[in-house]
This record gives structure tokens, C-alpha cells and sequence, in this order.
């Protein structure tokens, strides 16, 4: 069984997590102080117009741009069946939950098929279904659940039962629907009552959303560097898995805690157009507007035995890390994998196979379509979020776009990051540093309460000034001290 492990870095500037598989990570989580998580939130919107030609209609909830409602991600009559301009009318009110985050120019794409995770099941009012995680593999387990599930069930709603219901007690199981079912009732009553558009359930934070989702048996150990923020992790997991609360641990070094398990290096590589493989082979992943395409090359590998042996491993090992990259990169929508090509059928079918195997291991959903005779693999994974590089980067502004930089956030935060290790380590009273153009009026406006949060934290004064002579989102660390500092960044520019 993998040995998994969550490690939480919080800050007053962001969260970050990653998850790790037999100390690999797998998978990355942000959230940003000034950016906050959509997907799985629940509105009061109103339909701001039905498109018949797309079968699709625009509802407003309340955000820059209006969100996006597809048929098929509408509750349909009592048939099953329906057409768009059936079932909304310019002007209704209607409640719906985000399904997907805003993306570039795109709204959120939301849905009337509301879904509300629980710790052991997803509640699912108005759908008469159920279903059962494909992770609990006994039959014999999975026919304990459907039956004791099918007696629980509420009528007209549908039940997802998550993996983590697995050899639970039919008590516990109960108590887990029936909270979901209050929790129903509140979103309804809330939406008698006010007036659209309105935010009517907000999905818990990142942490508490991760540990939920991940929270099991199989969690080896929760590592989080914040000892206010491991209390109430502490409280959280008793209230769901009282069983598992030593497995939450405070990570006590001053240290950076993403430093210290490999991540920032990790993190640094997921970004990387090329992927170095052990055998010497490589990746290289390219990013168009319709899909993703990985291309798989022997690079420095020449092998032992003859030519069909060494693309067959250098394959094998592409088919495990391009599983892993997707995961790290979080990236959606079509992937075109471009493997090395092979003359033998068989070492083709493993290959997919290996794919297969390895992306099964993936909580988001992955479809793979047989390999051609050229090497090609079509697949699709479901999108929910932005990809790592559209929350990490930008288009650079130089060469029109042609080349991917950090974006201004990502610098400024790990500037704000910086400031504030400094400020948690430092005895002295005074921070200072200097900016470039770009980054001072970022932190003027967007960050100035971060800055203001973290000099009332650690009780230091920080100064800063713009200083001409920097590259707009360049900083430099002009010290720390007394009185000296304040008058060394005076003199700057």
C-alpha cells in the first residue's frame, strides 16, 4: 500500500499543499489571500439569458462574468427529458453550484445538480440515484453499502458513497447523511429569504476541503507548520476520524517546511517545459489553446539489450511520470501523448496498460484511448481547476506572449513570503527592501493589507521604496536592523 503524506505551508500571504505517495508528490494545492476558491460554492442566480442554438443558458451569481449552464448539467423533468428554453426563462431565479472554476475569459460553469460532500457520502438533492466509489473494490463491501445506503436514502435524492465509507458502521453512515440533509434544508431556507444574486454555502477552506477529501486510513501523517493552524486541524479530524488525530504533527522547525520534504524543487520542475526521466530519457510538454501534448524522446538512454527493449522501458517509465506530471500539473481537458514509436503490439498494449494502472491513482477522472501504430494516446482528464501553470504563470509581456514568465502575483508572494520568514526569525525592529515599478504598485494596492497583517504579527516596522534603477518585478533585501534601514531605503532612487 503507498505510504501518503500531506504537507500544509500556511502563511498570511497563502496555503499551499501537496500530497505525497511513497514520499513522490503527486499533487499541489494554492490558495491566495486575495483569491478565493469557487468550485463547490452554491448561489441564488438569475438567468440572464437562454441560448436555444448552444442549449445553454447565462445565469448571474454575482461575479465579474455571468456563469455558464449547460443542458447536461441541468436537472431535467420528472422524464428525464428537457430542452433549455423548457426548463429556465430569461429573469428566473434558480439555484446553482459552481462545478468549475472561472478560467482565462471563460465564466464558471455551473450546475442545478447541486452535490454536497460529506465525510462518508456526496448528498445530491432532486436526483433519485446512487452510486458508490470505484475505489472499494470488495464486492462483498460495496453490496453492504448499496443495501445499508438504500435504506438511508432520502426519497428523491441521490447518494454517492465515498471510499472513505468503507467498513464504516451503518450508525456512522446515517449520521453523515442526515447532517448533509440539514445542511439542504439551511441552503433552501436561505434562499427563500434573499435576494439574488447571493452567495448561499461556501465550500470549506483549502485545508479543511483537502483533509476531508484525503482524511483515511491510509493518510500516514499530516504535516502543518502553523501551530494555531495544527490545533484546529487537530479539533477538525477529531470531529470527523477521532481515530486519526495523531496523525496530525506540527511541523516545529522555523524552517521552510516545502523546502525541507523537496517541494520547492518539485514545484520549480512541474513547471519546466522538459521533464528529466531516470533512465535519461525525457518529456517535453507543450500547451496549445484545444489540448496538452507530451512527447516522450530516448534522450541520453541507449539501453543493454536491442533497440525494442530500450523504447519499451523508456516508455514504461514516460507512461508512470506523464500519470504523475498530469496529477502535478493539474492539467485538463484533451492530452495527446506522442510515445516512442514500437513494432511490436504487444510492448503497445503494455504501455497503455502501465498508463492506465498508473492514472488510476488519480482522483480526477482520466479516460484513455487505445494507442495508435504511430504511438500516439489520446486522453481526456475531467477539468475543475486552473492548471498549475495558469495559477503560477503568465504570457510574457516581451515577446508577445510566445514564452510562459511567473506571473506579478506569483513574485509578489514570494516576496511577501520572504518578508515574512524574515520577520518570524529576525530579533531586529526593522525590515526594509526595494521593488521595480510593476511589484511596488502591486504591493500598494492588492498586498498592502498583507503587509500591514505582517508587521502587527511579528511586531516589526517594514519599509519599503520603488526603486527606478530595479527590472519592474524584480526585489532586492536591503537588510535588517534600527533606525539605519529606514535611512539606507530613504536614499534609494
Amino acid at each position: 500500500m503507498l505510504k501518503k503524506e500531506i504537507v500544509i505551508d500556511m502563511s498570511e500571504v497563502e496555503i499551499r499543499a501537496a500530497l505525497l505517495e511513497d514520499g513522490k508528490v503527486v499533487e499541489f494545492f494554492f490558495e491566495r489571500f486575495n483569491e478565493a476558491r469557487l468550485a463547490g460554492n452554491v448561489y441564488k442566480g438569475t438567468v440572464e439569458n437562454v441560448l436555444p442554438g448552444i442549449q445553454s443558458a447565462f445565469v448571474n451569481i454575482g461575479l465579474d462574468k455571468n456563469a455558464f449552464l449547460f443542458i447536461g448539467d441541468a436537472l431535467l423533468d420528472e422524464k428525464g427529458k428537457g430542452r433549455i428554453e423548457d426548463l429556465f426563462r430569461p429573469g428566473e431565479e434558480i439555484i446553482v453550484q459552481v462545478a468549475k472554476e472561472p478560467m482565462g475569459t471563460k465564466g464558471a460553469r455551473v450546475t442545478t445538480k447541486v452535490a454536497l460532500p460529506g465525510r462518508y457520502v456526496v448528498l445530491m438533492p432532486g436526483m433519485d440515484t446512487m452510486g458508490l466509489s470505484h475505489r472499494i473494490s470488495s464486492a462483498e463491501e460495496r453490496e453492504r453499502l448499496r443495501k445499508l445506503v438504500e435504506k438511508l436514502k432520502p426519497a428523491k435524492t441521490g447518494i454517492i458513497v465515498r471510499t472513505a465509507a468503507e467498513g464504516r458502521t451503518a450508525e456512522e453512515i446515517k449520521e453523515d447523511i442526515e447532517a448533509l440533509v440539514r445542511l439542504w434544508s439551511r441552503i433552501v431556507h436561505k434562499a427563500e429569504i434573499i435576494a439574488s444574486p447571493a452567495l448561499l454555502y461556501e465550500e470549506a477552506s483549502l485545508v479543511y476541503t483537502l483533509v476531508r477529501d484525503l482524511m483515511g486510513e491510509e493518510i500516514d501523517s499530516i504535516w502543518i507548520n502553523s501551530f494555531f493552524g495544527y490545533q484546529k486541524l487537530r479539533d477538525f479530524v477529531g470531529s470527523i476520524a477521532p481515530n486519526l488525530v495523531n496523525r496530525v504533527k506540527w511541523f516545529e522547525s522555523r524552517g521552510n517546511i516545502f523546502a525541507h520534504f523537496g517541494l520547492e524543487r518539485e514545484l520549480e520542475r512541474a513547471l519546466s517545459r522538459k521533464v528529466w526521466l531516470k533512465s535519461g530519457g525525457y518529456l517535453v510538454f507543450d500547451r496549445t489553446e484545444a489540448m496538452t501534448v507530451i512527447d516522450v524522446n530516448t534522450g541520453k538512454f541507449v539501453g543493454k539489450k536491442d533497440l525494442h527493449e530500450t523504447i519499451l522501458k523508456t516508455n514504461l517509465e514516460a507512461a508512470e511520470e506523464i500519470a504523475r506530471q498530469v496529477r502535478l500539473r493539474d492539467i485538463g481537458g484533451i492530452i495527446l501523448i506522442d510515445f516512442i514509436d514500437m513494432g511490436r503490439k504487444e510492448h503497445r498494449k503494455q504501455v497503455v496498460k502501465a498508463l492506465e494502472a498508473a492514472l488510476s491513482r488519480d482522483r480526477t477522472r482520466c479516460t484513455v484511448i487505445d494507442m495508435s501504430e504511430l504511438g500516439l494516446v489520446e486522453m481526456t482528464r475531467k477539468r475543475v481547476r486552473k492548471s498549475l501553470d495558469s495559477l503560477l504563470r503568465e504570457s510574457c509581456g516581451c515577446c508577445d506572449g510566445e514564452g510562459r514568465v511567473l506571473s506579478l502575483e506569483t513574485t509578489a508572494i514570494g516576496l511577501l513570503r520572504k518578508i515574512e520568514e524574515i520577520c518570524g526569525h529576525a530579533s531586529s525592529t526593522v525590515v526594509g527592501f526595494t521593488v521595480g515599478q510593476e511589484l511596488g504598485a502591486y504591493l500598494e494596492g492588492e498586498a498592502r493589507g498583507v503587509l500591514e497583517n505582517i508587521e502587527k504579527l511579528y511586531g516589526k516596522k517594514i519599509v519599503w521604496k520603488v526603486d527606478g534603477s530595479l527590472s519592474p518585478r524584480r526585489y532586492a533585501i536591503a537588510g535588517v536592523g534600527g533606525e539605519e534601514i529606514k535611512e539606507r531605503i530613504e536614499r534609494v532612487g
